[in-house]
C-alpha cells in the first residue's frame, strides 16, 4: 500500500471523527442528559466549539453539491449544443444490438415492525446497447447501458423505429443518442 493512500484514508478517518465529536460536543452544549448536567442549561462555549468542529464537513458538502450541479449544467450544456449545431446522423433501431444480463437480486429489508429482517428478491435488469454509425469516412462505435426490461425495451424500439445520434463536426467521440422517447 502507498503512503498517499495510507495518508489519505488517515485523513478521512480524522475527518469523519471530528465530525462526530463535534456533534457530541453539541449536544452536550444544548444540555444533553448527563449526571453532573443540569437538564435545561445551555453551554454556549461547547456550542461554539462542537459548530467549528462541525464546519469542515459543512463547506465539504456544499463543495460536492455545487460540483455536481455545475457537472450536470455543463453536461445538459453541451447535449443542448450538440442538439442544435452537431451533424444528425439518422440510426436504425432495427440494427442495434442489444446484450441482456436479467438476475434476481436478493436483498434484506428490516420487518415493518423494526423487529427482525427478511429476504426479497428484486430483478436487475442490465442491457448493453451497442452499433457502429458511419460518419465521414470514420465508424463511431457507441455503447450505453440502460436498467429496462428488455422486452419493454424492444417495444419502445419497434414503436420509435429510429432516433437521432448528434455528433461533434470536430471531435466525432463527442456525440449524444436521443434516447429521450424511453424516459416517458
Amino acid at each position: 500500500m502507498n503512503l498517499k493512500k495510507i495518508l489519505s484514508d488517515f485523513g478521512s478517518w480524522i475527518f469523519i471523527g471530528l465530525t462526530f465529536l463535534g456533534f457530541i460536543i453539541i449536544y452536550a452544549g444544548v444540555g444533553g442528559r448527563g449526571r453532573y448536567n443540569p437538564t435545561g442549561d445551555i453551554n454556549w462555549y461547547f456550542i461554539g466549539v462542537g459548530i467549528i468542529l462541525i464546519l469542515p464537513f459543512i463547506i465539504y458538502m456544499i463543495k460536492i453539491k455545487l460540483m455536481v450541479k455545475k457537472s450536470s449544467d455543463e453536461n445538459a450544456e453541451r447535449i443542448n449544443e450538440l442538439i442544435y449545431n452537431g451533424d444528425k446522423v439518422i440510426v436504425n433501431l432495427y440494427d442495434i444490438e442489444i446484450k441482456s444480463n436479467n438476475y434476481k437480486q436478493e436483498i434484506e429489508v428490516r420487518n415493518s415492525g423494526g423487529n427482525g429482517t427478511r429476504n426479497e428478491y428484486i430483478d436487475v435488469n442490465h442491457n448493453v446497447i451497442r452499433f457502429t454509425v458511419p460518419y465521414k469516412n470514420e465508424l463511431i462505435e457507441y455503447r450505453f447501458d440502460i436498467d429496462m426490461d428488455v422486452t419493454k425495451l424492444k417495444m419502445h424500439f419497434a414503436i420509435k423505429k429510429t432516433t437521432i445520434l448528434y455528433v461533434d463536426q470536430e471531435n466525432p467521440n463527442n456525440n449524444y443518442l436521443d434516447l429521450r422517447f424511453l424516459e416517458k
